[in-house]
């Protein structure tokens, strides 16, 4: 019988850092979407409010707000510089 996932195990940062690889991705085609869809229409509400839940599920497992000028969004920690 498998042991059910308890609330209290955490995500290790490489499995953070690799969903937020991902997700960064996925979320910059959905806004790609927005610009061929017409701001009332039912699919760009759609598209919106699950952009806007990536957003709160990236926020929520990184512990960070989310900066929209940075490429992955200011989610990742900076990568150190040099040898």
């Amino acid at each position: 019988m498998s042991r059910r996932p308890s609330r209290r195990e955490h995500l290790t940062d490489n499995e953070i850092e690799a969903i937020v690889l991902a997700a960064v991705p996925l979320r910059k085609a959905i806004q790609r979407c927005f610009i061929t869809l017409k701001p009332f229409n039912e699919t760009y509400s759609l598209l919106d409010e699950h952009v806007s839940r990536l957003d709160a599920v990236l926020q929520k497992i990184t512990g960070r707000s989310i900066d929209y000028r940075g490429p992955d969004l200011g989610l990742l920690p900076p990568k150190p510089n040099g040898p």
